[in-house]
């Protein structure tokens, strides 16, 4: 079998699958076609300063309209996150933390973020960033998924504390770790890799306050994979792109600007719906799930995001299987869902399916988890899709 036949099979394999991992989305065929436009092998890199002793506007040639696109997706960027700088060049999630935390610390800082046991990213335990760049960490306690404990945050009195995590069911109390990083002179830095699409719908309150926000561009936001980075500190932006430019990165990949600005054009229309049906979706369908034994965690709401926890000892009790091998058996039934216990919603809100639908997917993980063969009902729903995004139906007629 050729490359370009496995590539085929892929795209036809997962056009026929419910997809329900938290941590990807779905791309209109217009933001994936700029990923395959020419500039996909083409460099723009902008400085508009001496460099090397000689004024540059831009290291390359031919880069206008690279240039016109990186000024659009900031503008629209800004224009529905609702902050006044907006960085949209890192190329990952990660690079964007990279950025993040390089440009709001110093070597010897201490930091507080979520542990990896309670939910937390990897990435800011001990021996990733702040090994790289020579922080001290301290574990950030949390409460229930949410409810930080400010109380913690005073004794440790870090430089700085960084609140999101892999698992995120429910906001933060943000405004009360706001006060307290002013009295200790703290920053605060927010990852919203996995609630980037929620957050204008009013997700989380006061975010606005934050010292950097930032995260990835492919979870619950419907865009290509990447990153973005914001700020209402003039300051702290100008930190971030001199920390982007050959220091966490180098090239930022203007075909995936362009996509980007693509996928925000499509989004904008849509920006406060989607997250509220995400939310809608999420709590339906742990709701449905929970009802018919496989436990989902923190009833009665189970989330006010893009993702449910499952209740790990209740699957294996009721269904005799963990959750690695419950991703397995749901992947035998064209049912994807990552091997950690999450479930996302969404791809599926993207694709307009409502908390009607919700009850109905809910009872295929709950047939295919007793041993049942769904595929014929996966196939179904699959098919019931039109073809196009919220953001698409939005552009063409409005939506209620």
């Amino acid at each position: 079998m050729s490359l370009a036949e496995i590539i085929e099979k892929h795209d036809a394999y997962r056009k026929n699958c419910l997809n329900l991992q938290a941590s990807e989305n779905y791309l209109s065929p217009k933001v994936r076609s700029a990923l395959s436009s020419d500039m996909a092998s083409r460099y723009s890199m902008v400085f508009d300063e001496v460099v090397h002793g000689i004024y540059v506007h831009n290291a390359y040639g031919g880069t206008k309209y690279q240039e016109e696109i990186l000024n659009a997706a900031k503008d629209l960027a800004k224009k529905i996150f609702g902050f006044k700088f907006a960085c949209v060049r890192p190329i990952s999630g990660h690079v964007a933390a990279m950025a993040a935390v390089l440009s709001a610390t110093h070597r010897g800082d201490k930091i507080m973020a979520i542990s990896p046991e309670i939910g937390g990213y990897d990435g800011y335990s001990p021996n990733y960033l702040p090994d790289m760049f020579g922080l001290k960490y301290v574990p950030l306690p949390l409460k229930e998924m949410r409810f930080v404990d400010t109380e913690a945050i005073r004794r440790e009195k870090p430089q700085v504390i960084i609140l999101g995590a892999s698992y995120i069911l429910f906001p933060y109390n943000l405004s009360e770790v706001l006060d307290v990083a002013e009295e200790i002179d703290a920053k605060v830095l927010y990852d919203a890799s996995h609630v980037l699409g929620l957050l204008p719908s009013g997700f989380q309150k006061d975010i606005e306050r934050c010292d950097l926000v930032y995260g990835s561009t492919h979870k619950s936001f419907p865009g290509p994979q990447g990153g973005m980075i914001f700020t209402n500190n003039q300051e702290m932006m100008e930190k971030v792109e001199k920390n982007l430019t050959w220091r966490v990165q180098d090239n930022y990949h203007s075909n995936r600007v362009a996509a980007l600005a693509l996928a925000l054009e499509e989004f904008q229309g849509v920006a406060e719906i989607y997250g509220k049906r995400v939310a809608e979706n999420s709590h339906q369908l742990g709701k449905s799930l929970h009802s018919q034994g496989l436990g989902i965690k923190y009833p009665p709401e189970f989330s006010k995001s893009h993702q449910l926890l499952i209740e790990e000892r209740e699957l294996e009790r009721n269904f005799g299987l963990k959750a690695p091998e419950m991703s397995r058996v749901l992947e035998k039934n064209n049912i994807i869902v990552d091997c950690v216990g999450r479930i996302g919603t969404s791809e599926v809100t993207w694709k307009s399916y409502g908390q009607e639908d919700m009850e109905e997917i809910a009872d295929l993980i709950i047939q295919a988890l007793k041993g049942i063969d769904v595929r014929d009902r996966v196939r179904k729903i699959v098919e019931k899709w039109d073809g196009k995004t919220l953001g698409e139906k939005y552009s063409q007629r409005g939506i209620t």
